[in-house]
């Protein structure tokens, strides 16, 4: 559940993107709340987590703790989901570019089950309105943002600002490849193009089993500064295999 979230508000920071030329790595960091909740006579206590992503020019990474790492590289046009802990990696093709190779991609009869158990495709709805508030450093615009999947609907309030002047290609690039697994994906993305600027808040209200998980997560910190060496690399002597096997614990 937490790993979906994370990879939602990733589709949301990302998805604006208008294109440019990246003049300086770009540093984000997110902090992520999910409240207490009970689901199925099953009670989960609240979870607080913290995620970093970096921006170079043609490659993107998110990381969570020093667990795990979500690449990205346009030029080969793949995904690259790294579990640190168990020292593998898995590989997902996107070819947003028309040249990705797909020679190299691996996936999972798992991830296709899990996309028939969520309906196979998924509806959103972006509503802009004039709200604006100071969210930490930044001036923000309020969104609602309606996600329609079978088992689980959602509903988001996003506030999203420009005053954070970066190169959005990867980040959209990113984004999209989160989705790519999603059928009808290309219409999420124009859909969500009506987010403009960078989500430094997101509240999600999901629908599951009978129950709501709530969560939250803000933009703590940006920053233009070089990246750590080989962030954005498979390190060395970790084990590829197939998506989905063991990967994305959290």
């Amino acid at each position: 559940m937490g790993k979906t979230i994370r990879i939602m508000f990733l589709t949301l920071i990302l998805v604006s993107i208008l294109g440019g030329q990246v003049l300086a790595d770009s540093y984000f960091k997110q902090a992520t709340h999910v409240d207490a909740f009970e689901m199925m006579g099953q009670k989960s206590p609240e979870k607080n987590d913290t995620s970093i992503v970096w921006l170079t020019e043609g490659k993107a990474c998110s990381q969570t703790g020093n667990d795990e790492s979500v690449i990205f590289d346009a030029k080969k046009g793949l995904i690259y989901m790294v579990d640190h802990e168990k020292k593998q990696y898995s590989v997902i093709s996107m070819d947003l570019f028309g040249e990705g190779s797909k020679e190299d991609a691996s996936r999972s009869e798992e991830m296709a089950k899990m996309m028939e158990a969520m309906g196979g495709s998924m509806e959103i709805t972006v509503t802009p309105t004039d709200e604006t508030s100071k969210i930490g450093d930044w001036n923000a615009t309020k969104y609602n943002v309606d996600i329609k999947i079978a088992m689980m609907p959602s509903k988001q309030e996003v506030w999203a600002t420009e005053d954070i002047k970066i190169d959005y290609t990867m980040f959209n690039a990113v984004s999209s490849g989160m989705m790519a697994q999603m059928p009808g994906f290309e219409k999420i993305v124009e859909e969500m193009k009506q987010i403009k600027g960078i989500p430094v808040k997101t509240v999600t209200r999901t629908s599951a089993m009978g129950g709501e998980i709530v969560t939250s997560m803000n933009l703590i910190e940006y920053a233009e500064k070089d990246a750590p060496d080989g962030v954005f690399d498979i390190p060395e002597g970790y084990k590829k295999v197939e998506a989905g096997m063991g990967m994305g614990k959290h």
